[in-house]
């Protein structure tokens, strides 16, 4: 499987800042990055919805131990405009010290109203019909759906709460 993807990376800006920490506290452990997107090339917008521009900036958050990894997208105004969610097979830091994961193709949106959207259900099927996944991956990314709706983390009050800690712990360090 080649969806090997870094936090605190992008392919959109012209211009941009990035940081990346270690977190490790009682509650919460893992990779957190935050991204400032300065100059964009241009907009990302996706059913009318802007997701990219200048201004915008994401809170990603690549816990240890789990499937998945989040990510928080903010407005120029500091506004949450989704929260963003990857099914994962690892997550791990590479050899240069990098945090990473392997996507499985499944995703979740969790909008600031409370729905949750899932998405991409039609290119994790075709990845395993493809053989670009086994069976056990597939079954991985459900379990883990699952998994966070149950463990109450694609829950607007839980994420508020997460990500307003991880950004103050990036904006302070």
């Amino acid at each position: 499987m080649e969806r090997r993807k870094y936090i605190g990376q992008n392919s959109f800006a012209k211009t941009f800042s990035a940081k990346i920490i270690r977190v490790d506290d009682s509650a919460v452990s893992g990779y957190a990055s935050f991204l400032k997107f300065e100059e964009v090339h241009k907009p990302l917008i996706i059913n009318g919805l802007k997701y990219i521009d200048n201004g915008y900036s994401f809170v990603s958050f690549l816990p240890d131990n789990e499937y998945w990894c989040s990510h928080a997208i903010y407005d120029d105004n500091g506004d949450i405009i989704e929260w963003y969610f990857d099914m994962t097979s690892k997550n791990a830091v590479d050899e240069f010290g990098k945090p990473y994961y392997d996507d499985l193709y499944l995703d979740a949106a969790l909008w600031p109203d409370g729905r949750v959207v899932i998405l991409d259900e039609d290119e994790l099927k075709d990845a395993l019909d493809g053989g670009k996944i086994t069976r056990d991956d597939f079954d991985l990314a459900y379990v883990t759906l699952v998994g966070l709706r149950d463990k109450g983390i694609l829950d607007v009050g839980y994420m508020e709460v997460l990500c307003s800690k991880l950004k103050r712990l990036l904006l302070s360090s």
